[in-house]
């Protein structure tokens, strides 16, 4: 089983990633996005900026867990990974 599975069965991205951080505090965005490229190479570069601007690395414009959860969800989408 996929790290990461559970975004294709619909748990939310901001559930998922909280959950990840909590059982290992080394997870940084970088780290989630690699991950996430790793278990889903099709999906788009826009996931990735959402993942880090979601924990705003860099300052900056932030996005709330709601809208990661639907960007990611459109990527997904996007890339062929859900239906």
């Amino acid at each position: 089983m996929q790290m990461l599975e559970s975004l294709v069965l619909g748990r939310p991205a901001s559930a998922l990633f909280k959950s990840l951080m909590g059982a290992d505090d080394s997870l940084d965005a970088r780290a989630l996005d690699n991950i996430l490229g790793l278990e889903y190479p099709n999906i788009s570069p826009g996931a990735f900026i959402a993942i880090r601007r979601w924990l705003n690395l860099g300052g900056g414009f932030e996005v709330s867990d709601e809208d990661l959860d639907a960007l990611i969800a459109h990527y997904l989408k996007e890339a062929g990974y859900i239906d």
